[in-house]
């Protein structure tokens, strides 16, 4: 049995799902501790969009502003900031790493990553290897949509991702997390994004020094 067509690849966020904004709830579980949380994506285009993260009570987490191949991250704990290019890297938020603009594609479901050749397939099973030389692995269901994917680097799988009912649940080896999400609402964007600004008192310092709590 071959892999069935889609409307779109694996890696491709499906053009209905762009204008919406949907809200998940999080838990983590990692050497920072352990965790819920909630998550809103807005995704305006696949070059725009906005994550927010708030705790159980509503109070801000951390927020992420992309637009085109840049990124302003706001640690609302801390109240740091930091910009950033090519790839989503801050220690304490576990979804990567992987390129900003496939973060809204790991939450949706996707494969975070595209293929540098055409994908190999058996059965309903596709293997390629991307830009850095990395395989994935990715199982689909009889519809096409996708059930789990592995990440693999020099011959060790070191990320994985799976469908468990309505959740979905990525570890990630090398550094020792896992996190689950679950989509709860999900409904149209009514206006453009507007961009987020650092509030008054922030610090602005480099990404990959900035740690967020879970």
């Amino acid at each position: 049995m071959s892999v069935p067509a889609a409307a779109e690849p694996e890696w491709q966020i499906p053009a209905a799902e762009l204008g919406t904004q949907r809200l998940y709830r999080v838990s983590y579980a990692g050497p920072e501790g352990e965790g819920s949380f909630r998550m809103t994506l807005r995704l305006s285009a696949l070059d725009r969009y906005q994550v927010q993260a708030v705790d159980p009570l509503g109070r801000g987490l951390w927020s992420l502003d992309v637009a085109g191949g840049q990124g302003l991250f706001l640690n609302h704990r801390a109240h740091t900031s930091c910009v950033f290019q090519g790839s989503f890297d801050v220690a304490g938020v576990p979804l990567g790493p992987f390129p900003l603009l496939t973060l809204p594609a790991l939450l949706l479901g996707r494969v975070p990553a595209q293929p540098a050749a055409p994908p190999q397939a058996k059965g309903r099973e596709l293997t390629f290897r991307d830009s850095a030389e990395r395989t994935w692995t990715v199982d689909v269901d009889a519809g096409g949509a996708v059930d789990s994917w592995t990440l693999a680097e020099k011959g060790a799988p070191t990320v994985w991702c799976i469908r468990d009912n309505t959740w979905r649940v990525l570890s990630d080896r090398v550094r020792g997390v896992q996190v689950r999400w679950k989509e709860v609402l999900s409904e149209r964007l009514d206006k453009e994004l507007t961009p987020l600004e650092p509030p008054a008192g922030y610090r602005a310092e480099p990404c990959r020094a900035t740690t967020v709590p879970p």
